[in-house]
């Protein structure tokens, strides 16, 4: 394991962050979204909830074997700006219905970018250093989980740019 394969491997595992982030971005951004008025009780909040998991299960299984035909690499960057962009497409919308639609768009996104993280991960590393980097990754993508937590107890109560429940 050289320098440059662990910075590699540190940049893979910055990207899949955002999945995680995206999991526990929910928990957080639901009150808000409910209290704006967007989703009117809490059956709405949940459907909110079940796009994105119904997105990333699409992305992993009827995206993943993409990846096997295309390469990872190139379906990683792919996965990552098609999640990126659909999360910020979704920030926008005004309505529940639109807001689900754009999240289920994410979470193929996310869904797809995971699968390739795996699989990209495991071809790339020695087999004797599998285990420290995977461990290693794991470690970046949940330091996702308080950065969502922080953001979403400093914005979530605020409108930023005027718009409810989207700071987290």
């Amino acid at each position: 394991m050289t320098r440059s394969l662990w910075r590699l491997v540190f940049l893979i595992s910055l990207g899949g962050a955002f999945e995680l982030y995206d999991i526990f971005l929910s928990g957080y951004i639901v009150p808000g979204l409910v209290s704006s008025g967007m989703f009117p009780n809490s059956d709405a909040a949940g459907f909110f909830v079940f796009w994105g998991f119904a997105g990333m299960f699409v992305g992993c299984l009827g995206f993943g074997p993409v990846a096997d035909r295309l390469g990872r690499r190139s379906i990683f960057i792919s996965a990552l700006a098609w999640y990126s962009v659909a999360s910020a497409v979704m920030a926008f919308q005004r309505s529940s219905g639109q807001a689900n639609a754009w999240r289920f768009l994410a979470g193929i996104g996310a869904g797809l970018e995971q699968v390739a993280i795996d699989a990209f991960l495991a071809e790339l590393v020695p087999v004797k250093a599998r285990g420290k980097a995977f461990a290693f990754c794991q470690f970046v993508q949940f330091c996702a989980v308080p950065v969502v937590a922080l953001l979403g107890w400093l914005l979530v109560p605020r409108q930023p740019l005027g718009f409810a429940g989207w700071g987290g």
